[in-house]
């Protein structure tokens, strides 16, 4: 098999343990790039729904505790309806709060020129920061991601006569996939541990419906360059398979791309994945996500 271009990962960087991360990250720290707005909005995008809500919550009250304070030093006395017997920072806050979502219950109201001053900055920002909120929102909700998980492990398995590479994949989500199609390039050393990439052909690369697992599968024949290598032998090499899956997700009506890697303890040998699917009493296939590492011995 003749050795394929570099994919644009790059290969003369001294001892790096991977590529691309398990996770399907970049394996890269990125140092003195730009630190704008636009990056801003794609973290806040991108992030765990249960952070960006933190985030959410952390903002709203910090705001809220900082033009508090302002409302303390420019006087508390020019807001009326104070509850004299509470708290004034609490009495502070709340009013904050009223101008900031543009509520205003109409108990408490500037009387003064400060509390004036201050609260007509206050329910600016407050707009733009509801406007933000909702554009990140949308952002979150319209923008097609994929989940697709793939099995922890790499198989060197036997094959019809042979011996062949092997990885499982699913869709996690309920959604449907169509025109499922998958890339793979092999990064690894030579017997001289000069480092080249190779194109992967597979057995079956593209499927027009993914409503199960697809494991993959890439036939050893004396052109490949996991000929006569053992799974050992494979991670001497520090060989490192980089795999890109694309699919049209029905529900976003776009394609949707999922990249991961498979390299060091991952290869493994002598061993074949289980089926996770099954007919039930109903005739319905059952599709066990959770099980989709799972391997046994041949």
């Amino acid at each position: 098999m003749s050795e394929a271009k570099d994919p644009g990962v790059g290969s003369k960087y001294g001892n790096v343990s991977r590529i691309i991360n398990e996770d399907g990250s970049y394996n890269i720290k990125r140092l003195g790039g730009m630190h704008s707005f636009r990056d801003m909005y794609k973290y806040l995008t991108e992030i765990r729904w249960g952070t960006f809500f933190l985030w959410t919550i952390s903002t709203y009250l910090l705001i809220n505790i900082l033009f508090a304070a302002f409302y303390m030093a420019g006087g508390i006395e020019d807001i009326s309806g104070i509850n004299q017997k509470s708290n004034y920072f609490l009495n502070a806050f709340f009013f904050s709060v009223q101008t900031f979502t543009t509520v205003g219950y109409g108990f408490l109201a500037p009387v003064g020129p400060t509390a004036g001053i201050i609260s007509t900055i206050e329910a600016f920002i407050g707009l733009m920061y509801f406007a933000l909120i909702t554009g990140l929102l949308y952002g979150r909700f319209s923008k097609p991601s994929s989940k697709i998980s793939f099995a922890k492990n790499i198989i060197l398995t036997d094959f019809e006569d042979g011996k062949a590479i092997m990885f499982k994949m699913v869709n996690m989500r309920n959604s449907v996939l169509l025109k499922a199609s998958v890339n793979c390039t092999l990064l690894m050393n030579d017997a001289s541990q000069n480092r080249s990439f190779h194109r992967i052909p597979l057995e079956l690369d593209y499927i027009q419906f993914f409503p199960l697992t697809w494991t993959v599968v890439h036939k050893i024949t004396e052109d490949s360059p996991f000929y006569q290598l053992n799974a050992e032998e494979i991670k001497a090499r520090e060989a490192e398979l980089l795999v890109m899956v694309e699919a049209f997700d029905e529900t976003f009506a776009q394609n949707v791309i999922e990249k991961c890697s498979f390299a060091g303890s991952q290869w493994i040998e002598g061993m074949k994945f289980k089926r996770n699917f099954s007919p039930n009493e109903k005739g319905e296939i059952e599709l066990r996500l959770n099980e989709i590492d799972e391997v046994e011995a041949i």
